[in-house]
């Protein structure tokens, strides 16, 4: 017979703060104590017993961390607990952060989006999570709270490697901030099914100015690498130049060779450089076309 596999997590207590002062309290009275949002990544881990804390907070009664909201005319405040569906469907993120609806829809499935956050999303911090490459294009903050201190850090940053970032103990994000952004913009996922885990994914915006050249252009990529990149020496090739002028097959070429690609059960580092860069001629041609000028 097989051996059976226990299923259920080990014990532990479980606070349901309903402020974030008494959540962090909480996270400062117990140092070991672990935070649950959505739980999409976080339950499976604790159900096969690879991380077993003694305490889970759960924050999805907090209500200032379910808002959205425009801080100031230019700055769009994310709540950590926001779920992917708000973000698609929310039309003051429509309106001023396209890039970031657009990005929520490519998100596994209506179940996911249903449950999942962003904030979650954010700390967990998997390379091939779909919000990364474009928060890295969006060039956002995330914003960080302890009992007694605040800071914003920049989410390149923030990201360290592969599920790590920058968190502090007794430190907890409770927010992303992010500058209203209506440039142009197009973002891709590659995956052999929608829901699945992707190949490759792309982010991108870009500037033209009205003789065609590219005023600017920011680029970055998920799931090729251990963690999502933004491509800035490509950005450098295309900046300033006219489509026209461009060897872009070459210089994509050039920024790939410079990624170290992973292979895993999804794909090889070889397919991967081939995915990504179809994506990247085709999104680069699009966005610097002249019907966007």
């Amino acid at each position: 017979m097989g051996r059976c596999i226990n299923m259920y997590p080990a014990k532990f207590e479980y606070k349901r703060p309903k402020t974030l002062d008494e959540t962090l309290t909480l996270m400062s009275d117990n140092k070991e104590a672990k935070i649950i949002a959505g739980g999409q990544s976080l339950l499976p881990i604790l159900k096969l017993r690879l991380f077993e804390p003694d305490t889970l907070i759960d924050i999805g009664f907090i209500p200032e961390l379910k808002q959205i909201k425009m801080e100031s005319a230019h700055t769009l405040k994310i709540g950590a607990m926001v779920r992917h569906h708000e973000i698609l469907e929310d039309s003051v993120v429509r309106s001023n952060v396209p890039l970031l609806s657009s990005t929520a829809e490519n998100i596994a499935d209506v179940q996911i989006r249903n449950r999942g956050t962003i904030g979650g999303s954010i700390c967990e911090a998997d390379p091939a999570a779909d919000y990364l490459p474009s928060l890295f294009v969006l060039e956002a903050k995330v914003h960080l709270r302890t009992l007694h201190s605040e800071r914003y850090v920049n989410i390149e940053e923030f990201i360290k490697g592969p599920f790590e970032t920058a968190l502090k103990e007794e430190e907890m994000l409770v927010g992303v901030e992010i500058e209203k952004n209506n440039e142009n913009f197009i973002v891709e996922k590659y995956a052999r099914r929608k829901a699945d885990f992707a190949v490759a994914s792309v982010a991108a915006l870009a500037k033209l100015k009205s003789d065609g050249s590219v005023e600017f252009i920011r680029i970055a990529t998920g799931a090729t690498s251990e963690g999502p990149k933004r491509l800035r020496e490509l950005e450098k090739s295309i900046t300033g130049k006219h489509p026209n002028d461009l060897d872009l097959g070459a210089i994509i070429d050039n920024s790939i060779s410079q990624i170290e690609m992973i292979s895993d059960l999804h794909g090889s580092s070889e397919y991967r450089k081939y995915v990504l860069r179809g994506m990247l001629m085709r999104i680069i041609t699009n966005l610097t076309s002249e019907k966007r000028a």
